[in-house]
C-alpha cells in the first residue's frame, strides 16, 4: 500500500469527529484576547511572584508561629448552621439527590439521544462534577450529604438490618480501587466519546452505581467510600481546603465547623501511597485536559502522522480498526501522570536529600497534598468559563429534560448567554487563580517542612526544590491556559 505523510494523517485524525460530541461544550474559553503585555511578562512575573513568596515565608515564617492546632467555630450549634445541619434539611437534600439520580437515568435511557437535548449528560458533566468540584473546594463537602449511593445503601439496611456478611477490607489496598475507577473516569471523560451518548451515559451511571454497592455491601458503607468511591475521595480532598468541614478539636468533634480555609490540606502523618497516587492523578488529567486544545497537541498529532517511522505501525493498526486518535489520547493520558508523579518523585527526593532525617517515602507522604491547590486552581481557571457558559443549558433542559418538546416551566426556549464571561475575564481569572493556588501551595508546603524537618536550616534548604517545581508548574499552567483553542477534527496541514 503507498501510504503517503497526508494519507497518514487523514487516517490517524478520521476517528476525531466522531469524538467531538459536544462540539459546543469546548472545556476552554475560544475566544482570542489580545494581552496588553507580551505573554513572556505574565509568565515571568507569575513565576518571580512564587519565587518571592518562599523568599518572604522564609524570612518570616518560624516554627514557633505555626500551630497544629487552629480555631474552629462551631457552625451548628449556631441557629442557621443548626438549621442546615438539621436531620429534616439533610434529609430533604438526599431526597432530592436520589431523585435526581433516578431522574438522570430515566432521561439517559428513554429521551432524546442528543447531548444538548437530554438532562443527563449536561447534569452529570457539566453541574455534578464540574459544579460541585467548585462548591466542595470554595464551601465544603456537599457530596458527603448528598450522595445518592449512600443514601440508597442507608435505606437499604435500615430495610434489611445487618443481615449482609462484610469483610475486613484489605490495609494493602488503600485507596487503589477508587485510583483505578478514577483513571476510568478520566478516560471516559477525555478520551472515549461514550459518555456523549446520554443512553450510554445511563449504562455507566448504573455499572458504576453496581460496583459502589456492591463495594459497601462487601466492606461496609463507610469503609467502601472512604477507600474504593472515587468521588468520595476526589471531593473530600478539594473540601479540605474549604473554610468548613467536620470538627476536629474534642469540643467539636463530628460537628459542621468554620475552620481556616486550606489548613484542612496539613497532616500529622504521611498519606499512602494509593492516596498519593490519587492525588497526582487528578492534577495530572486536569493538566491534560488542558493540553489537549493547545497547538502543541495539534503538532504532536502531525508529527506522529507524518514520521515515516511510525508510519507502518499507523498502516498496521488502523487496518486492524484501531481508533488512532483515541489510541494516542490514552497513551498522553497514560504519560502525563506517569510523567508528573516521576518530576514530583525527583523533586520529594531532593528535599529529602536536602533536608535529611526524613524518608523519601515520608516526603513524599506529606508533601503531595500541598499540590491539592495547585489542582483547584487549575480546575478554577480551566473550567469555570465552561462551567458558566455550558451550565446554562441545565436553565432550558429543567423545562424540557427528555428532549420531547416540553416547556414545564417556561424556560425551554432559553438560549446561552455567550456575554456572560469575556476572554479578558477568563485570562485574568486564569492568572489569579493560578497564581494564588501556587502561593498557597507554597505556603502550605514550607509549613509542613518546619513541621516535618528537625530544625530550621533543614526546613529552609528542602524547600528550595519544592520552590523551583512550583515555578515550574506556575509557567507550564499559565502557558497551557494562554494558547489558543484548537480542534483537532481536520487533517493537519490540509
Amino acid at each position: 500500500m503507498n501510504f503517503n505523510a497526508h494519507k497518514a494523517a487523514f487516517i490517524l485524525l478520521s476517528a476525531v469527529s466522531a469524538s467531538m460530541s459536544f462540539p459546543a461544550w469546548g472545556h476552554a474559553f475560544g475566544q482570542r484576547y489580545d494581552l496588553p503585555a507580551p505573554l513572556w511578562m505574565y509568565l515571568g512575573g507569575a513565576g518571580a511572584a512564587v519565587a518571592m513568596s518562599f523568599i518572604v515565608m522564609a524570612l518570616t515564617l518560624r516554627r514557633d508561629a505555626v500551630a497544629r492546632e487552629y480555631s474552629e467555630y462551631n457552625i451548628s450549634a449556631s441557629l442557621v448552621g443548626g438549621f442546615l445541619a438539621s436531620s429534616v434539611v439533610v434529609g430533604a437534600l438526599q431526597l432530592l439527590s436520589v431523585a435526581i439520580f433516578f431522574f438522570v437515568l430515566a432521561t439517559g435511557f428513554f429521551g432524546v439521544q442528543s447531548p444538548i437535548k437530554n438532562f443527563a449528560p449536561t447534569m452529570v458533566w457539566i453541574i455534578w462534577w464540574i459544579g460541585l468540584a467548585l462548591i466542595s473546594a470554595l464551601i465544603g463537602d456537599l457530596w458527603r450529604v448528598i450522595n445518592p449511593w449512600r443514601a440508597i445503601f442507608r435505606a437499604g439496611e435500615r430495610l434489611f438490618g445487618d443481615s449482609l456478611q462484610q469483610k475486613d477490607y484489605p490495609r494493602w489496598l488503600g485507596v487503589w480501587p477508587a485510583v483505578v475507577l478514577f483513571a476510568i473516569f478520566a478516560w471516559l471523560e477525555l478520551v472515549s466519546e461514550v459518555g456523549g451518548s446520554p443512553r450510554q451515559l445511563a449504562y455507566l451511571v448504573v455499572i458504576y452505581s453496581t460496583i459502589t454497592l456492591w463495594g459497601m455491601a462487601l466492606y461496609g458503607r463507610e469503609v467502601w467510600l472512604q477507600h474504593g468511591e472515587a468521588f468520595t475521595i476526589a471531593f473530600s480532598l478539594f473540601a479540605r481546603f474549604a473554610p468548613t468541614g467536620g470538627g476536629k478539636s474534642a469540643a467539636n468533634v463530628g460537628d459542621w465547623v468554620l475552620r481556616p480555609p486550606t489548613l484542612g490540606l496539613l497532616t500529622d502523618k504521611p498519606v499512602s501511597p494509593s492516596l498519593t497516587a490519587f492525588v497526582l492523578i487528578i492534577l495530572a488529567t486536569v493538566t491534560y485536559d488542558g493540553f489537549l486544545e493547545t497547538p502543541a497537541w495539534l503538532s504532536t498529532l502531525e508529527w506522529i502522522a507524518e514520521d515515516a517511522t511510525l508510519r507502518p505501525l499507523l498502516v498496521a493498526l488502523q487496518e486492524t480498526g484501531v481508533n488512532l486518535h483515541k489510541l494516542i489520547k490514552t497513551l498522553g493520558l497514560i504519560a502525563f501522570p506517569a510523567g508528573f508523579a516521576f518530576a514530583f518523585c525527583c523533586f520529594c527526593a531532593l528535599m529529602q536529600r536536602a533536608g535529611g532525617s526524613v524518608s523519601f517515602r515520608e516526603v513524599v507522604g506529606f508533601f503531595v497534598l500541598t499540590l491539592v491547590p495547585i489542582a483547584i486552581a487549575y480546575h478554577v481557571a480551566h473550567y469555570l468559563s465552561y462551567f458558566l457558559l455550558s451550565g446554562q443549558l441545565i436553565i432550558s433542559l429543567i423545562s424540557d429534560p427528555f428532549g420531547f418538546g416540553w416547556d414545564l416551566f417556561g424556560t425551554a426556549s432559553y438560549k446561552i448567554d455567550i456575554g456572560l464571561v469575556s476572554a479578558k475575564f477568563v485570562w485574568y481569572l486564569s492568572v489569579i487563580s493560578i497564581v494564588l493556588g501556587h502561593l498557597i501551595a507554597v505556603y502550605l508546603a514550607h509549613v509542613t517542612a518546619v513541621r516535618v524537618f528537625p530544625t530550621p536550616r533543614a526546613a529552609l534548604t528542602s524547600q528550595i526544590p519544592m520552590m523551583v517545581l512550583m515555578v515550574g508548574y506556575t509557567v507550564l499552567s499559565l502557558w497551557i491556559l494562554s494558547q489558543p483553542v484548537v480542534e483537532t477534527s481536520g487533517m493537519p496541514g490540509s
